[in-house]
Order: structure tokens, then C-alpha cells, then sequence
């Protein structure tokens, strides 16, 4: 007797809610939980993202919820943005499209994954801006598609955005000096 082996989005699917996987290219990956900076920064980026986002009325800013590409590809950014016309691509459990612009703010164990593997399924399905935030250098890089090619547009201590025009984020002599 034999046994259908599940369809990888299948398996991805059976996993626990919550469960720090994401779906790369067929595989189920699993990252540790993120240190206490990597928390800090993330937070800080995503209220101000969301803050000009609801003062712009522009669209809809989410934190580590799923991003589904296709059934090869289910991916959990840190934070992405989707512009208010196309905010019926948001599902109950995850998003159904390419989000306008995607955050990952890298730590070591996860750096390559986020700057090559994931930039590359970024890249390929569409996003628009894709921000690597590094918070070992503190440097902040974007990139911006450009007929379906990552160009980086900013590479320093603060970047602008320009899917969201007058939006900007970058390090502070206040963050660097924070300590858990």
C-alpha cells in the first residue's frame, strides 16, 4: 500500500498557526524566533509605516503575516505594504498577490536568506520596493523593480520610499544606543 506524499502548499497548509515557516521554492523553511534588536526595529519601523500610511489613507500595512505567491512560494515578511486599490488581494490567513512593498530586517542567521533567496522570489513575482534592513551596520538598502529587475535605489542610514511618496526611515543616534 502506498502513500500520496502531500503537495508542498499541502504540507505548508498542515502547519500549526503561528509556526515561524515559510514555503521557498517548494521547501519548508523554519527561522529561529528574532533577537530582542531585530523586535525593536521592526516595531519601530512598522508604527511609523502605518502611521503615515492611515495619515495618507494610501493602503494597508501588515506585520509577519503570509504572502502568498504561489503554491511554490508562501513567504512571511516582516512588514509589507499593499496600496489601498489593491487591498482585495488581503485574505483572512494571508495575501493573495504581490505586495507594493516588503520589509525584512536581516539578522545574521537569516541575512543570505533575505538578501538573495528571498529578494530573488521578490524580484521575480513583482514587488515593487523591497527594503533590506541590516541593524549589525545599521544601513538601510531599497530596491526598486524596474521592469522586473531589483535596481537599488538608496543604500545608508535612511532611505526614502517611492511607492510611498514623502515616506523615509532610517537609523537614529537614539536607536543605536538602545539597549534590552
Amino acid at each position: 500500500m502506498s502513500t500520496k506524499l502531500k503537495a508542498p502548499i499541502e504540507e505548508y497548509l498542515s502547519l500549526p498557526e503561528g509556526y515561524p515557516a515559510e514555503l521557498i521554492g517548494g521547501r519548508i523553511t523554519v527561522s529561529p524566533s528574532p533577537t530582542y534588536r531585530h523586535q525593536s526595529i521592526c516595531g519601530d519601523f512598522f508604527w511609523k509605516l502605518k502611521s503615515f500610511v492611515e495619515n495618507e489613507k494610501s493602503g494597508e500595512v501588515l506585520y509577519e503575516f503570509d504572502v502568498h505567491f504561489d503554491d511554490d512560494n508562501v513567504l512571511r515578511p516582516d512588514i509589507l505594504f499593499i496600496k489601498s486599490e489593491r487591498k482585495d488581494i488581503i485574505k483572512d490567513n494571508w495575501v493573495e498577490g504581490v505586495p507594493d512593498m516588503v520589509i525584512e530586517v536581516i539578522l545574521p542567521s537569516s541575512a543570505a536568506k533575505d538578501t538573495v533567496v528571498k529578494r530573488e522570489v521578490y524580484e521575480r513575482f513583482g514587488v515593487k520596493e523591497y527594503w533590506i534592513v541590516d541593524p549589525e551596520n545599521e544601513d538601510v538598502f531599497v530596491y526598486e523593480n524596474r521592469e522586473g529587475r531589483f535596481i537599488l535605489t538608496c543604500a545608508g542610514k535612511e532611505c526614502s520610499s517611492k511607492v510611498l511618496k514623502g515616506f523615509k526611515w532610517g537609523f537614529s543616534k537614539v536607536r543605536s544606543s538602545e539597549q534590552p
